[in-house]
């Protein structure tokens, strides 16, 4: 099927923005993106009526949404999580996976490694090789130190298993890291109570990115530089913010993209499984939570308990927060994590597979197009 969408501004990749233009996608591909009109024939012609085109978002930190668990859910949801991930642009996601005993991790595995829905960019492990000062609303009993044959055995148990967040201090001799390098793995530092200098030697071994920036970790202290530290006097770690204004105030969201800038921090929404849910008490990780629509809480502590982020939403904050522009929060939220992860999508570019939202000024989803169905949501 040959498909058409053109009459919109197109934002193809980072460098590259078309004040008027059309992109052709052919049984899923984008085989053109350009100014002028194709000349060949095409089964379906969507008019973006003068509104932006774009790749779809890409949430590589994401717990589930709507009620569905990527701990407890089956593959037959799946079509529900596509449904509510498309209303707010996402294309493609991460099902990050929380630390479980190991046999159930294994599971996990094997059963993600089936799945055939094309949301399904890979899989995010959460752990279990984490700090236990730093585990937030993780299950204690489920921690573990670096474990490299248990490691081996979630490697060899998929080929959809991405990234991998661990706690750099706990592998003093980088054999987890190298490990993970050596699998193809990008080995992310969060959960993790590292000094500014750890961080840094991880780097110089392979370490890529910090998870979730500020979130369970130890920070930017004068006399104590931790991860946040490190993350900001490292040569190039890519990372991830939660940009709800709730995990991270937003001056400090500001502060951090002036340092950062857009081509070093990924948007995520690291959301609980409630996202997209009624507001209510639920059961998260093994903790009693109760979700509204801002945000999630552990009811016993008030520990905040993943988000309940859209990420169009964390888009449009970013551009109140830090006053960037559209092409700017696309590569925070898809141009960037695209090419990080090498997922041959989040960009417009010839070859890149066509999962393609049209939004308004205000980073509003109008509409997506992706498997070659399109939908239609008009600011729902």
């Amino acid at each position: 099927m040959r498909t058409c969408i053109g009459n919109g501004k197109i934002f193809v990749n980072k460098d590259l923005t078309l004040p008027k233009g059309y992109v052709l996608i052919e049984d899923g591909i984008i085989t053109y993106c350009g100014q002028e009109k194709p000349k060949c024939s095409f089964d379906k012609y969507i008019d973006a009526l003068g509104n932006h085109i774009c790749p779809a978002l890409i949430d590589t930190h994401t717990h589930g949404i709507g009620g569905y668990d990527f701990n407890t859910c089956s593959l037959e949801n799946f079509e529900e999580i596509e449904k509510l991930e498309y209303k707010e642009g996402v294309g493609s996601l991460f099902c990050s996976l929380v630390p479980e005993t190991h046999e159930r991790l294994i599971e996990l595995l094997k059963m993600y490694d089936t799945c055939k829905s094309s949301l399904l960019g890979g899989i995010h492990l959460e752990g279990p090789f984490l700090n236990l000062s730093k585990k937030a609303v993780m299950k204690e009993e489920m921690l573990q130190s670096p474990h490299y044959d248990h490691f081996k055995e979630y490697i060899n148990r998929t080929t959809k298993l991405k990234s991998m967040t661990y706690a750099c201090e706990l592998d003093t001799n980088h054999q987890l890291l190298q490990q993970g390098i050596e699998a193809g793995i990008i080995m992310n530092i969060g959960h993790s109570d590292a000094t500014c200098q750890q961080v840094l030697e991880a780097e110089k071994h392979g370490a890529k990115g910090v998870t979730h920036l500020y979130n369970a970790m130890s920070q930017h202290e004068h006399r104590n530089p931790g991860v946040v530290t490190g993350a900001f006097v490292s040569d190039g770690l890519i990372c991830e913010l939660i940009a709800d204004g709730f995990h991270v105030h937003p001056d400090v969201i500001k502060a951090t993209y002036k340092v950062l800038g857009k081509d070093r921090i990924i948007l995520v929404s690291d959301a609980n499984p409630f996202k997209s849910a009624k507001e209510g008490d639920y059961i998260f990780s093994g903790k009693n939570i109760h979700v509204t629509k801002d945000k999630a809480l552990v009811k016993e502590t008030g520990r905040i308990a993943g988000s309940t982020l859209k990420m169009n939403v964390a888009c449009q904050n970013m551009m109140k927060y830090c006053h960037c522009s559209i092409s700017d929060v696309l590569n925070m939220a898809a141009f960037l994590p695209g090419n990080y992860y090498e997922l041959n999508r989040g960009s417009l570019e010839k070859g890149k597979i066509g999962d393609i939202i049209i939004i308004n000024d205000s980073f509003d989803i109008l509409s997506m197009y992706k498997d070659e169905t399109f939908y239609n949501y008009e600011l729902i």
